[in-house]
């Protein structure tokens, strides 16, 4: 997903924007079904008891920020799929300076993938963090 994300940079670069927009949307309505599907299960059932109590180790802490920073960034690209690419948003609502909200958004899934790198790697693989 994070090649397809430059990828569509890429092309809004190239002033490609049908294709842009098509890229795009379909990464963010991939990722919020494999959240929907995969990530918030186990995070419902391996973390989510835990929290606060266990926020200071890493196993813990590390999945709870790429939950939440994750959540932030997935409601901005759905909030910026809806304003900017369809007409159900109400015209006050719609944006109009598309540049900084997206490249915002990319920044912020740039950090959400890497957190979720660690994540994995402190999940699985044995003796990395230690």
């Amino acid at each position: 997903m994070g090649l397809a994300l430059l990828t569509g940079a890429f092309l809004a670069w190239r002033r490609k924007f049908r294709a842009h927009a098509w890229c795009q949307s379909v990464v963010v309505l991939l990722n919020a079904v494999l959240v929907a599907l995969v990530m918030l299960p186990s995070f419902h059932r391996q973390v989510w008891p835990r929290i606060p109590l266990k926020l200071g180790k890493s196993y813990f802490g590390l999945a709870t920020a790429h939950a939440a920073l994750g959540a932030v960034v997935e409601c901005g690209a759905l909030y910026i799929l809806l304003a900017a690419g369809t007409a159900v948003m109400p015209e006050k609502l719609r944006l109009t300076r598309y540049k900084l909200w997206m490249r915002t958004v990319l920044a912020g899934w740039w950090i959400v993938l890497l957190l979720g790198m660690a994540t994995y790697a402190r999940w699985y693989i044995p003796r990395l963090f230690r």
